[in-house]
């Protein structure tokens, strides 16, 4: 440990972050998937059903509420009479890989006859992928363009495993394998278990290695689950880095992400998040960077993925030549 135990754990209780940070939710979402494959490249979840709950599916918390549904978010309010799917219920939402190939489950209480009923009349066929009985629109990673099942997605409901808990749906076979599980899974890895605990108690949450290889290995980003929907949103970015570049991505995320600090499209950073708070974890081999964003009244509740989406988290923590 870089800092004393007494002192990192006063840090987690200043963040908002216990004991038990990292499981539970988030946690357990990452042991749904395998390890392997389109995981590893993208990871996003969401609660879609505790937003609709709370109410606040709408407003600065709508693009929180359809996280973990990936593409499929697009198009969510159309699925349920079209398809049976009514992921905006789902206790947890999951989407991984990379726009297009990517595939997705959400998890709850599930219509699987209907979801098969409607399904089938529109063409899907009985199927077994990866030993899942399941329904697709093609055997493979081929699209019928001409037939479309809800306006705005493409590939994205080809292949299809329901049951009475978990509905899951991918463009390929083995995309679809991938997001139901594996020998191995997200949770084993340890870079991603150590995001998880460093995001703590989240109801969105993205986990995306660099696009090339350098000090950082895995960046999360996440927004803390509020009390009440009149809470000030809480981000959280989470950096792994090598043990041997801790101190250069420590130095540049540190004074790079102040609320002083200038962003590359304009502005100050303290204009969307007033407070910006950093500690560091050092593990055996690579350390943990987390920044937790207190954010403003105007700005966006899920800002930090914005950063991670724009690259302008990637290039915070780039240390200096």
């Amino acid at each position: 440990m870089r800092k004393t135990s007494v002192m990192l754990a006063a840090v987690l209780v200043l963040t908002g972050c216990g004991q038990q940070a990292g499981e539970g939710g988030l946690r357990d979402a990452l042991a749904a998937v395998s390890g392997e494959g389109p995981a590893a490249e993208y990871f996003e979840y969401g609660e879609p059903g505790w937003w609709r709950d709370l109410g606040g599916d709408g407003g600065r918390w709508s693009l929180a509420a359809v996280s973990g549904l990936g593409t499929l978010g697009a198009a969510y309010k159309a699925l349920p009479e079209a398809t049976g799917m009514t992921p905006e219920t789902a206790t947890r939402a999951i989407s991984i890989g990379k726009p297009p190939q990517q595939a997705f489950r959400y998890d709850g209480d599930v219509d699987a006859e209907t979801v098969r009923t409607k399904l089938t009349a529109l063409g899907a066929e009985p199927r077994t992928m990866g030993g899942h009985e399941g329904l697709s629109f093609a055997p493979g990673p081929e699209v019928d363009l001409s037939r479309p099942i809800v306006r705005g997605l493409t590939n994205q409901l080809n292949q299809v495993v329901v049951t009475g808990s978990t509905a899951a749906t991918a463009s390929t076979p083995d995309q679809l394998e991938a997001v139901l599980g594996g020998e191995r899974t997200l949770a084993d890895n340890p870079a991603h278990a150590a995001v998880a605990d460093c995001l703590g108690d989240v109801a969105a949450a993205t986990i995306v290695p660099p696009s090339s290889p350098g000090a950082v290995t895995l960046y999360g980003v996440g927004l803390r689950r509020p009390a009440g929907l009149d809470d000030q949103p809480v981000n959280v970015v989470c950096v792994v880095s090598e043990a041997s570049a801790a101190d250069g991505v420590e130095q540049a995320l540190t004074t790079r992400l102040t609320p002083e600090s200038q962003m590359t499209g304009g502005g100050t950073y303290g204009e969307h998040a007033p407070q910006i708070e950093h500690d560091r974890t050092d593990l055996d081999d690579h350390a943990v960077h987390r920044a937790v964003l207190t954010l403003s009244d105007t700005a966006n509740a899920l800002f930090a993925t914005l950063l991670l989406q724009r690259n302008e988290l990637q290039a915070l923590t780039a240390p200096s030549a």
